[in-house]
């Protein structure tokens, strides 16, 4: 584009200012001389109209003028101090050259009265202009940003329907998708119902695929107290937020004597033998989480006879919650360690900093309504996305829906990290590939695994009854842990997979997905594993950072930020499209 011609903005007030100094200068008779307190006077509205008109010109020509930017910029306050040095320098001249006319400061006043008038109105019109461009700019960026998000819509993921899925998941409603009140039922009740409302294609009826297992439950009442005798000195641990039932704790309600184990019993053998001769059915064992894990260490007879308790309580340093597929002979909880009362010690042991003789029998109670469920009907859930060129090729996205369920009639886990989190991005990937547009290449399946959380139940009953061919799966994303993503994310068989990492690297490099990708190596932490190890290709990614919250009643969705949420979709998506989902363009005839 050509540059534009100046044009002479200025000519017009230095015209005025020529016309000013003519009336002003030209020679006359002597003129009345105006009482100074005549502010309103004729004359002193002459002056104030003509440097109104100098000032509002001299203002329009600054501001409009493009040589230079400062100038237009602050063209009121110029423009202001022009006309005052201006009409100063009319009222000097005035006296000094003895044309008939007097120099008077009242004139100079209304000089600047008029000029300010100039300048404070150009200033309120400039201003308003302003905000209408600026509306006019805010309501184009609204339609662009609409715009954007509605073509957006067809390649990208909807953040608020995700926040709702893990909202809906996490919610009470569902019980905390494990085996109390059918938890997981519900769950999977839900995630059928969006199958569907996708449009997805079934692989087993109704998307269906059942197995049975055997899991602990707690649908009873879970706590634990202790009290010391004769004395009020009482603490009581309540369900989830200070004790928790152990994965494989037998149902009972116990009272008895507290026995703290002596860590000297792993090193001598004197005090193994003086354990040999104390009444465990009349007693509560009261151990800390590492002595609970060197218990092994122990002669067996030994073993046996500290598991012959009446009651175990362990402290643990952090409550994290699990599921067993058996029962322990008697009641067990977790005590936060936190919770534990300074008094304890002194109650058993005495003031060790005083010397004073040990004060009172501790007591304890423990109290786990506990129920083994034995061949307990659950199911995973299998949809697909048939591929436009090669559907019997097969990429696979799967996450596990279930969680650990409610402990006692209050307490629930609400598993929104894990791994509601992961069933959302699932089912806005599912979303994506479901559009007509996007309709891949090769065929997309998703996989909703149950159980997982019992020991990887789901995943490993698909391996063994594949509704796919296993040979005929490229690769498999398995999406787990997905509500965080301050610090990047992990990919476990990174280390394994070397190539396909490579590429996913490259594609989060050129793209800027997640603030980082770590490789990890082999491991059974989630449902990747029975897959790779089946010799399918696999990884599993989970997201770093935010929220500690796992396996406890604190992984709630208000405490997700989702930050590498939109990150981990674009990347997962773009790798499979590698991997051969990427839509063909059809032939044209």
């Amino acid at each position: 584009m050509p540059p534009a011609s100046p044009r002479p903005y200025f000519g017009l007030p230095l015209a005025w200012a020529a016309v000013v100094l003519v009336l002003t200068l030209t020679p006359a008779n002597e003129m009345p001389r105006t009482p100074v307190w005549e502010l309103l006077s004729f004359d002193t509205a002459a002056h104030a109209g003509v440097f109104f008109v100098l000032a509002g010109l001299s203002w329009f020509s600054a501001h409009r003028q493009r040589r230079w930017p400062w100038l237009a910029r602050h063209a009121g306050w110029c423009v202001l101090a022009a006309s005052i040095a201006f009409g100063a320098l009319i009222e000097v001249l005035q006296m000094t050259m003895r044309l008939g006319r007097h120099g008077e400061w009242t004139d100079l006043l209304s000089d600047g009265i008029g000029a300010v008038l100039a300048v404070g109105l150009a200033a309120m019109w400039s201003l308003r202009q302003k905000r209408q461009t600026s509306a006019a700019v805010q309501a184009a960026a609204v339609l662009l940003a609409g715009a954007m998000l509605a073509a957006g819509s067809a390649r990208a993921q909807n953040l608020p329907r995700a926040r709702t899925t893990i909202k809906k998941l996490a919610s009470p409603e569902l019980h905390g998708r494990g085996y109390v009140k059918q938890g997981e039922h519900e769950a999977a009740a839900y995630l059928r119902e969006r199958l569907r409302g996708l449009k997805l294609a079934p692989l087993a009826p109704n998307f269906t695929q059942p197995f049975t297992l055997d899991v602990n439950t707690f649908p009873g009442e879970v706590a634990a107290s202790i009290q010391a005798d004769g004395s009020p000195l009482t603490t009581a641990w309540r369900a989830g937020t200070a004790c928790i039932a152990a994965p494989n704790s037998a149902a009972g309600e116990v009272k008895a004597r507290i026995f703290l184990l002596d860590t000297l019993v792993f090193t001598k053998t004197t005090v193994q033998a003086r354990y040999l001769l104390v009444p465990w059915s009349k007693r509560v064992l009261l151990l800390r989480a590492a002595d609970a894990a060197r218990l092994h260490q122990l002669p067996s007879l030994l073993q046996q006879r500290l598991n012959s308790a009446a009651a175990m309580i362990t402290v643990v340093p952090k409550l994290t919650a699990s599921l067993a597929a058996e029962q322990a002979p008697q009641p067990r909880v977790q005590v936060l360690a936190e919770k534990v009362p300074l008094w304890l010690d002194k109650a058993i042991f005495g003031d060790t900093a005083t010397g004073a003789a040990k004060g009172h029998t501790v007591w304890g109670t423990v109290r786990v309504g506990a129920k083994l469920a034995a061949n307990y009907q659950t199911q995973n859930l299998a949809a697909v996305v048939r591929g436009t060129a090669q559907p019997d090729s097969f990429l696979v996205v799967s996450a596990h829906y279930d969680h650990l369920g409610m402990m006692g009639p209050k307490a629930y886990f609400p598993g929104a990290n894990d791994n509601a989190s992961g069933v959302a991005l699932l089912l806005e990937l599912a979303a994506y590939y479901a559009r007509p547009e996007n309709r891949p290449a090769y065929s997309v399946v998703f996989l909703l695994f149950g159980a997982e959380e019992a020991g990887l139940v789901g995943s490993n009953y698909f391996v063994t009854h594949p509704l796919v061919p296993l040979k005929s799966i490229k690769f498999l994303v398995n999406l787990d842990l997905l509500g965080t993503g301050e610090q990047g994310a992990t990919v476990v068989n990174g280390r394994v997979f070397e190539a396909p990492y490579k590429r996913l690297v490259a594609l989060n490099e050129a793209h800027h997905y997640l603030p980082a990708l770590g490789a990890r190596g082999k491991a059974a932490n989630s449902d990747h594993y029975p897959f790779s190890e089946a010799g399918v290709p696999a990884f599993f990614i989970y997201t770093r950072g935010g929220s500690p919250a796992y396996h406890d009643v604190n992984d709630q969705p208000a405490a997700l930020s989702l930050a590498g949420f939109a990150g981990a979709f674009g990347l997962v998506r773009d790798f499979l499209n590698e991997e051969g989902a990427a839509p063909r363009a059809k032939k044209s005839r």
